[in-house]
């Protein structure tokens, strides 16, 4: 009966959430919203039946609410964060496993949803396929939905992440996502608002334009500021005694765990790129991961193009791209070397990247754009 509960509760909710994103941005359809929530969910269908049959991890978070007596002690950073979450619709509203499954699978979409709106803000491209552009094509696919549809780490980052940058977007007027996806962040994973910071003062000092001075210096000493001060948090959350994280016997451990399993892969021998390549475009084809694995090879390889694609357009229009596209291949490329250190399990990989995957969507809609622009010179 919760489920059915939920389930009304969450159209009605999205049904208000829709209209007024209407309303308020300049979106082409509300039809793709639907469109995009049922992917999603369609997803999550999935994941829940697989988690049944693999006993996920979201089983662990689960239960870890249900026994814990004192919501208040579940308030810490890291894997109890995600409990503290779940404990009052577990222990208070008394909901099912599948009740919050599905309820938690919202912030997926929310996520999903935000990023979208946030793109297509900012990149305008002409629709390809049944009225479709590809701001809107590359946000169905489906590794992204199927990893934040579920009670865990994947959809609360995302959701913050996606609530981040919509206000880094905008962010002389949008205070309130940034700072609540920056604290969203930081307690599932603190190493990843380690990041955000650190992307930030990278774009924003290398941005010449666009930035008014004093802003610009304000925007690098705040986030140096609070690099140097989570810092310290970072390296205790990761076990860590340097930054240096190639030295860490933490992470080599780590990495070396990870490889042993049934999808694992050996990358104690790799050098950067071949950690950085496995990460990103991993499985492929050739590494026979079976049903699942040949699905997901079809993406990976569609995301090589992107990258690729992307490479080349960044390359040429470097100066076109303003601070917020500079920040998130930052985001995207901080983030991507940070975890390609550890993630020897291709499972997993497709997991952690997830979350940055968004970040190359949005510089490979703005590079599409600007070859939108060249052929219509050549038209001309």
């Amino acid at each position: 009966m919760d489920i059915v509960i939920i389930i009304l509760l969450i159209l009605l909710v999205n049904t208000y959430i829709v209209k007024a994103l209407m309303n308020n941005f300049d979106i082409p359809s509300e039809r793709y919203m639907w469109i995009l929530f049922m992917v999603h969910y369609a997803l999550c269908t999935i994941y829940i039946l697989n988690a049944f049959a693999t006993r996920s991890d979201s089983f662990s978070y689960f239960e870890r609410s249900f026994r814990a007596e004192n919501w208040l002690d579940l308030f810490k950073y890291g894997t109890s964060f995600i409990d503290f979450l779940a404990w009052p619709f577990i222990k208070v509203f008394s909901l099912s496993y599948l009740a919050v499954m599905i309820l938690f699978s919202y912030f997926g979409y929310l996520a999903c949803l935000i990023f979208y709106i946030t793109l297509n803000e900012n990149v305008k491209l002409n629709p390809i396929w049944y009225n479709l552009s590809m701001v809107q094509i590359i946000f169905l696919l489906p590794n992204l939905h199927f990893w934040s549809s579920s009670l865990g780490k994947g959809s609360v980052i995302l959701f913050g992440l996606s609530l981040f940058t919509f206000g880094l977007s905008r962010f002389n007027r949008r205070y309130i996502p940034i700072v609540i996806g920056s604290i969203i962040v930081f307690f599932v994973r603190p190493h990843i608002f380690f990041t955000l910071i650190a992307s930030i003062f990278a774009g924003v000092l290398i941005t010449t334009s666009g930035i008014k001075w004093y802003v610009k210096w304000t925007l690098v000493t705040v986030s140096l500021v609070l690099f140097l001060y989570f810092s310290s948090t970072v390296l205790k959350f990761t076990n860590s005694e340097s930054l240096d994280i190639l030295s860490s016997s933490n992470i080599s451990h780590r990495a070396s765990e990870l490889s042993k399993a049934s999808s694992g892969i050996d990358i104690q021998n790799y050098n950067l790129f071949m950690k950085m390549f496995a990460f990103w475009f991993r499985p492929l084809f050739f590494d026979g991961q079976g049903a699942f694995g040949l699905i997901v090879s079809f993406e990976n390889l569609l995301t090589l193009y992107f990258f690729s694609f992307t490479a080349f357009y960044m390359f040429r229009y470097w100066s076109n791209f303003n601070g917020w596209f500079r920040i998130s291949m930052f985001i995207f490329l901080t983030g991507s070397f940070i975890l390609a250190q550890v993630t020897g399990n291709l499972g997993i990989a497709l997991r952690q990247k997830a979350q940055f995957m968004p970040f190359l969507f949005i510089i490979y809609c703005q590079g599409l754009s600007y070859r939108q622009r060249d052929k219509r010179r050549l038209i001309i």
